[in-house]
């Protein structure tokens, strides 16, 4: 059995918004669904204390702000926002 640990709790908390942004149908919604999720991502993945917190959280990221990236091309956001996004979420997933 995994220990509890504070990367855990934040990523829950980032799931939680993540499920939020999934049953969303407004497209605006789901872009602050996604911001919130992903701000408890990074707070996961900054307490991460072992490469498996690390690794999940890494992962959580990176999914968060691919879809992010192309919610911000849905609202016609600039390229570079949703550039910015996209290259994020690779980054992340370099670290899985």
């Amino acid at each position: 059995m995994t220990a509890y640990t504070a990367s855990r709790g934040w990523r829950e908390k980032g799931n939680t918004s993540y499920r939020s942004f999934i049953d969303s149908i407004c497209t605006e919604r789901q872009r602050n669904f996604l911001e919130s999720s992903l701000n408890s991502y990074y707070k996961a993945y900054e307490t991460a204390e072992n490469s498996e917190d690390k690794s999940s959280a890494a992962k959580n990221c990176g999914t968060a702000a691919w879809r992010l990236a192309n919610v911000l091309m849905e609202l016609e956001e600039r390229a570079s926002l949703c550039d910015f996004r996209f290259r994020e979420a690779i980054g992340y997933f370099s670290k899985v």
